[in-house]
């Protein structure tokens, strides 16, 4: 059974990690900073996919309930 309170709590930490990381690759743009060489991608590509999967659980789930 797909927890939805559990799915968007996680949901709600990947927004919160992948715009930390986007807001400190902006800042390093700047000057030119350890996050400007792209070393964030793969957590990034990592917590995006996580957030793919969370949300085809959740659909999952709303789509067997009606």
């Amino acid at each position: 059974m797909v927890d939805e309170a559990q799915i968007q709590a996680r949901l709600t930490q990947i927004h919160n990690r992948i715009q930390w990381l986007a807001d400190a690759e902006a800042r390093a743009a700047w000057v030119n900073g350890a996050a400007a060489d792209v070393r964030f991608w793969p957590e990034k590509l990592k917590l995006l996919d996580e957030a793919d999967a969370l949300l085809d659980k959740l659909e999952a789930g709303i789509l067997t309930k009606k």
